[in-house]
């Protein structure tokens, strides 16, 4: 089914440059986050999100990554992250609006080398919902992998063991705390405070200046 509908879609994504400005939400993601389990090849060991302005974006995808994160290996020399392909969306929030998860379909978000793509194309809702995307993405990304390392024993050779990934790219939205906001108010109160008596001291020397030339005017 989602074959046929990327069929429909597609036309208009390759035109989309001919295509009204308001058909299409240019969505800017800001963040993204990773997380990578052990993979035996049963099924999805990616978990990712991503994050702009009124958008949050959660989905579950897996990497092909079973020669080194899942059984023992005897050294590090096989790492190496690949293309995580995504399986299906949890949630789609986009632009303040929520969606059925299951009706977002995205291309390309993942480049070969394991981080992002620049930029992904999709569609998303049906019906009178429905909506094409064009998400810009922060650049690339890193993962940062971690194994467990087993020391030989009792005859067995020493190996390591994956444990878990995580990658990251962009920058996260930082939200103020009510009490920052709170402190933030005061301060602008006290700078306002201060620009006002410096006007008036101002005003007052301006008018102790002005009046005593004029006295002395002809």
């Amino acid at each position: 089914m989602k074959s046929l509908l990327w069929v429909v879609v597609m036309p208009f994504i390759v035109f989309r440059p001919c295509a009204h400005a308001d058909s299409i939400l240019n969505i800017n993601i800001t963040y993204a986050t990773a997380v990578m389990a052990p993979n035996d090849g049963s099924g999805d060991n990616v978990f990712f999100t991503l994050i702009g302005p009124g958008t949050t974006i959660t989905g579950t995808g897996g990497m092909g990554c079973s020669s080194w994160c899942f059984g023992p290996i005897p050294d590090l020399s096989s790492v190496g992250v690949s293309e995580v392909f995504v399986g299906f969306f949890q949630s789609a929030t986009i632009m303040g609006t929520t969606f059925d998860p299951q009706t977002l379909n995205l291309c390309c978000l993942f480049s070969f080398s394991g981080g992002l793509n620049p930029s992904a194309n999709g569609f998303v809702g049906s019906g009178e919902t429905f909506t094409l995307l064009n998400l810009t993405l922060p650049c690339c990304g890193v993962w940062s992998l971690n194994f467990s390392f087993f020391p030989a024993d009792g005859g067995s050779p020493a190996y390591y063991q994956f444990v878990n990934g995580s990658f990251t790219a962009g920058t996260p939205v930082v939200t103020p705390e009510p009490g920052m906001l709170g402190l933030m108010a005061t301060g602008l109160a006290g700078i306002v405070g201060v620009i006002r008596g410096k006007r008036l001291i101002y005003q007052r020397r301006a008018k102790r200046i002005y009046f005593p030339i004029q006295d002395v005017l002809p």
